[in-house]
């Protein structure tokens, strides 16, 4: 789902605005700039919306450029598995698809003109169901369907829209990441999904507020890692940067009993990566823009790899010079990956028998917090009791 016109109360900000009323008073003015991330997912919604309405194969589709890229094989097999799961909801024939749905979301967050679009949307009158579909094309972070805001707010724009056609009685609203892990979907009733609605409503209605009166929002300001994450303001937020820098002063060996806990801090990490890292960016953004930041400067970094400027011209020249084919070229077997692409689809058996010969390590353990979907890992711990007993004389 897309936001359209960068609306100030996106629902794709939801996470930061409903927690943190004073955020968009700090943020409006700063640029939403895209990415080549952002491009790329751009591109993949595009294939995907013209895959839906044509029903032709997303390799059809492989070459077809926009946002300056262009869709290669790999992003026609994800847009493909897309495009499989969402027909997969289609389970009634009377069911309705409708793709690239616009959706005004001005009555719900009251900001005027505010729109978005939803990916796809299917009415199922057999279930009194309204499924919403939302293409993830990220890779980096599964997305959850559940308590979604996102999803939420536009699962009540959706209702809205189709409100008088059905008699529904719940929405389901399905993720569909097939870089990360594929289907994430959550089931709501309409009455709950409404009395969310009412909750929206009165978050955006102060954020609005204090818009309108910036002066007041630093009393509004409430950081958080899930209100911070993709908040514009990140760098210049004053209540973010004392929240952080006070984590920082308690380190400073105070008594033991008022140390903080380790947990809370290692709680912190991933918002304190955040912060800095925004804060380089914004360094990075108002050089490249000629603003002078005080003690930094732009110079030239890491050089890449030397390559050859033309290849077959050096090829030419190596064989002029007598050199042997194992000096000049270099052989290797495809990797795991390369052959997955290659056998997986086209020739299963094949590709049944090379899979007996992957190996793959298993992770490291690593720190998460309890919340995460992994099981715990239960590891071995040494009692002191193995041990001899220490003496004068040892």
């Amino acid at each position: 789902m897309a936001d359209k016109k960068h609306a100030l109360l996106s629902p794709s900000s939801a996470d930061c605005w409903m927690q943190c009323a004073g955020a968009p008073a700090l943020y409006q003015g700063i640029p939403n700039t895209s990415s080549k991330y952002s491009d790329e997912g751009n591109l993949a919604h595009e294939v995907a919306e013209k895959v839906l309405n044509s029903g032709r194969p997303a390799t059809d589709y492989i070459g077809h450029q926009t946002y300056g890229q262009a869709c290669d094989e790999d992003m026609a097999m994800h847009v493909q598995s897309y495009a499989d799961s969402v027909k997969h909801y289609l389970t009634h024939p009377t069911d309705d698809l409708h793709v690239e749905v616009e959706l005004d979301i001005s009555a719900i967050t009251g900001e005027v003109d505010a729109v978005g679009t939803s990916d796809a949307v299917i009415l199922s009158h057999v279930e009194q169901e309204i499924v919403t579909l939302d293409l993830k094309y990220g890779q980096g972070i599964k997305v959850q369907a559940d308590h979604n805001r996102q999803l939420m707010i536009y699962a009540l724009a959706v209702l809205d829209k189709y409100e008088l056609i059905g008699d529904w009685k719940t929405v389901r609203l399905v993720i569909i990441q097939p870089r990360a892990g594929g289907v994430s979907e959550w089931v709501i009733s309409v009455d709950d999904l409404r009395a969310f609605g009412e909750t929206v409503k009165a978050a955006a209605t102060l954020s609005l507020q204090l818009v309108a009166a910036p002066s007041t929002a630093i009393h509004h300001l409430a950081p958080s890692a899930k209100a911070c994450k993709w908040c514009r303001a990140k760098p210049e937020c004053p209540s973010l940067r004392a929240d952080i820098l006070n984590d920082f002063d308690n380190l400073d060996n105070p008594p033991i009993e008022d140390r903080p806990n380790i947990g809370e801090l290692l709680g912190k990490l991933d918002l304190i990566e955040d912060w800095c890292r925004a804060i380089r960016s914004e360094a990075e953004r108002r050089l490249h823009a000629g603003i002078e930041v005080t003690g930094f400067k732009l110079v030239e970094g890491k050089r890449g790899n030397r390559a050859w400027g033309d290849e077959k011209q050096v090829e030419a020249l190596l064989k002029s010079m007598r050199l042997k084919h194992d000096e000049m070229y270099h052989y290797k077997v495809i990797s795991p990956t390369a052959a997955d692409k290659l056998l997986a689809k086209g020739h299963p058996k094949q590709w049944a028998k090379v899979q007996a010969h992957i190996v793959q390590k298993s992770g490291s353990p690593t720190v998460a917090p309890v919340t995460d979907p992994r099981p715990a890992l239960t590891l071995a711990v040494h009692s002191s009791t193995e041990f001899e007993a220490v003496t004068e004389n040892t």
